[in-house]
């Protein structure tokens, strides 16, 4: 079996190729990627974990020594942009930043967020029911997600289709074949937001509010605090992952229902709980489907298999997800399958998502509010796919109320 991200077929449906990498052996070595793909949950799992493998090497090692291009100044804005995210960093530059963002983004300012989520969804949903037919993504799932995100870090929602288009711009950055073309448009998309971004910084510091915005101005940790660049990599970095994975979800949790109707109606008569649903979902086809890591030590093993210093370890969520050591009927949407929070959608180890709690919420508020306001709901057409293999979703997903 050839992993290739970039033919259509596979992206419309990875998961045969990815079951027959993941039986065959545990870890491959993909010469064309020049990448050692891991493709089961304990593997996976164990790697995420693994201190010896990180995010970034330029704090332990030259490029020629990690076999990496130089950064490509023609992107630089985008550069500067993810320079200190909490994607990328590594400690102690990872831990003093995530400390500092974590008193800011605390458990009661996102439980405070359920009440909003609940009322934003249910007037959203309205509107939507009303015409009869809508797109899921665009009249629902985008302007819930990001007028939450925006609401929690103190964003102005004015701006939101704004910081979606520079969200959207911004990660093809993340793909395996971006074009040269979607690399300028990424940077710009970085150019502008970061610098609505210091803007955002500048009117916090003359006005604080109660936001996530002032808190990160205004956070201190054993006397430091962030710099105006690494709020602005932390806030898009919120931005971007707080409202993709939620809207992306729902896109293809919604899709794969409609296609599993028994689970869909189980759902709708309250057999199983949205909660437990979600985490279904994110398992059963994640939006996030491989995260990498640098080998940055000697002597590291991967399932056994030695993987020299220098090299990329790319883990391949969608498969660990859909691995039936762990999941029995690996393939079979479950919506109350026991031990389906198992899952690997947040990540783990140091770049555990920050922002999982607020996803669940966003994602178990919205599920149950579809379920309850159109419990008849129905595809208007075949959703399509966008074009793209880490980052998976659909460019729309055109729905109908039953009944109209």
């Amino acid at each position: 079996m050839q992993f290739v991200p970039s033919d259509p077929a596979f992206i419309a449906d990875p998961y045969p190729g990815l079951a027959e990498l993941r039986e065959s052996a545990p870890v491959h070595y993909d010469e064309r990627l020049d990448r050692w793909l891991v493709t089961r949950h304990a593997d996976v799992r164990a790697c995420l974990r693994d201190r010896r493998l990180g995010r970034n090497f330029r704090h332990v090692g030259t490029e020629a020594e990690f076999k990496a291009e130089p950064l490509d100044p023609r992107w630089q804005a985008f550069w500067d942009v993810e320079r200190w995210s909490l994607l990328f960093v590594e400690p102690p530059e990872h831990t003093r930043i995530r400390k500092l963002v974590a008193a800011a983004f605390t458990p009661r300012a996102v439980e405070s967020m359920r009440e909003p989520a609940a009322e934003l969804a249910q007037r959203l949903l309205d509107e939507c029911v009303e015409r009869g037919e809508f797109d899921l993504l665009y009249d629902f799932a985008q302007p819930f997600s990001i007028t939450l995100i925006c609401h929690l870090l103190g964003v102005p929602t004015d701006r939101s289709r704004d910081l979606l288009d520079w969200s959207h711009r911004h990660v093809k950055m993340y793909e395996f074949d971006t074009s040269d073309e979607q690399a300028v448009s990424a940077t710009n998309a970085a150019a502008e937001f970061r610098d609505y971004v210091l803007e955002l910084i500048e009117e916090r510091r003359a006005a604080p509010r109660d936001d996530v915005v002032t808190g990160l101005v205004e956070a201190r940790v054993d006397g430091g605090k962030l710099s105006d660049d690494e709020i602005v990599s932390t806030v898009v970095v919120l931005l971007n992952a707080g409202h993709e994975a939620t809207v992306n979800t729902l896109g293809n949790g919604i899709t794969a229902l409609m296609h599993n109707r028994n689970e869909w109606n189980r759902l709708a008569r309250g057999e199983v709980s949205a909660a437990a649903a979600v985490e279904e979902l994110i398992r059963f086809d994640p939006p996030l489907q491989l995260f990498e890591r640098w080998v940055l030590e000697d002597g590291v093993e991967v399932a056994g298999t030695p993987v020299p210093r220098g090299e990329v370890v790319s883990m391949l969520f969608g498969s660990a997800n859909r691995d039936p050591r762990v999941f029995p009927g690996a393939d079979e949407l479950v919506l109350d399958r026991p031990n389906a929070a198992e899952h690997i959608g947040f990540g783990g180890g140091i770049h555990v998502c920050i922002g999982a709690p607020l996803a669940r919420i966003e994602l178990e508020t919205s599920l149950r509010a579809i379920v309850e306001r159109a419990p008849e709901l129905e595809l208007a057409a075949e959703p399509e796919r966008v074009p793209a293999f880490v980052i998976r979703g659909y460019r729309a997903v055109d729905v109908v109320v039953g009944g109209r």
